[in-house]
């Protein structure tokens, strides 16, 4: 966990297995100095890591052309720099020993474009096109590379950004980018959230367990699949966007809104 004053719920969560089969530990993975910390003390006392799930991630959503490049930078940092950074370390004692599987949840928004997420979506197809680089070449090592695309998932970050309709996950605190942005832009960005998102999430919201369920499934398959949809929504808003080469769909959808 990033942030160990928040682990009392996962603890009592964890029940009798805490500490026996589930540790918590700490690990910051947009700073370098916590990820090989964390990967000292995890070879010391364990001797390897068998499985690499990178879940880490920061959310984002407003209006692009008021977004501070440090705000651009803490997002890359979390869900592709530091996501590279801790998979370049493990990938090495993986490939010595000739065995592991490394799993990435990404997201179908790192396939399907849509408007107004730009630098998550932007973040999110970084590590897309770094999953389809390591697959084949790790591959040749026994190493299983796997990129998990679940559409909206209930959560407390889900509920934040559903709350501010399309604002930042870590928006609290923040000012709001909708008053900087102009009427007409702004009227398209609740027209999306309306005839679009919210749709979205009516078909396509998962439980965490859920999406757990279909890692679980991954990690136990003898030869899994590079790319896993969580559900049946997610499989037919890829297969749309893959079926259309020019791009130009999600353009035309905007303007008929």
């Amino acid at each position: 966990m990033k942030n160990l004053q928040k682990k009392a719920v996962l603890e009592k969560k964890a029940g009798e297995s805490l500490n026996k089969s589930l540790f918590i530990r700490e690990l910051d993975i947009s700073n370098e100095e916590s990820i090989l910390k964390f990967l000292k003390e995890t070879y010391a006392t364990e001797g390897r890591i068998d499985i690499l799930i990178n879940n880490a991630g920061i959310g984002q959503s407003d209006h692009f052309e008021h977004i501070p490049l440090k705000d651009m930078q803490t997002v890359f940092q979390t869900n592709v720099f530091g996501t590279m950074r801790i998979t370049q370390e493990v990938m090495k004692k993986m490939k010595e020993k000739r065995s592991g599987h490394i799993i990435f949840i990404s997201s179908i928004l790192g396939v399907f474009p849509v408007p107004f997420c730009d630098i998550y979506i932007a973040s999110k197809f970084a590590i897309e096109g770094l999953v389809g680089c390591l697959a084949p070449v790790l591959r040749a090592f026994n190493i299983s590379v796997t990129d998990i695309q679940p559409g909206p998932v209930d959560t407390p970050g889900l509920e934040n950004i559903i709350k501010n309709k399309l604002g930042s996950f870590e928006q609290e605190g923040n000012p709001k980018l909708d008053l900087k942005v102009d009427k007409e832009t702004h009227a398209m960005k609740l027209a999306y959230w309306d005839k679009f998102m919210v749709p979205l999430f009516q078909r396509g919201l998962q439980s965490s367990h859920e999406v757990a369920e279909v890692i679980k499934k991954c990690i136990y398959e003898k030869n899994p699949r590079v790319l896993i949809q969580t559900n049946e929504v997610t499989e037919k808003m890829i297969k749309e966007v893959l079926a259309d080469p020019t791009g130009d769909k999600a353009v035309e959808y905007m303007a008929s809104l």
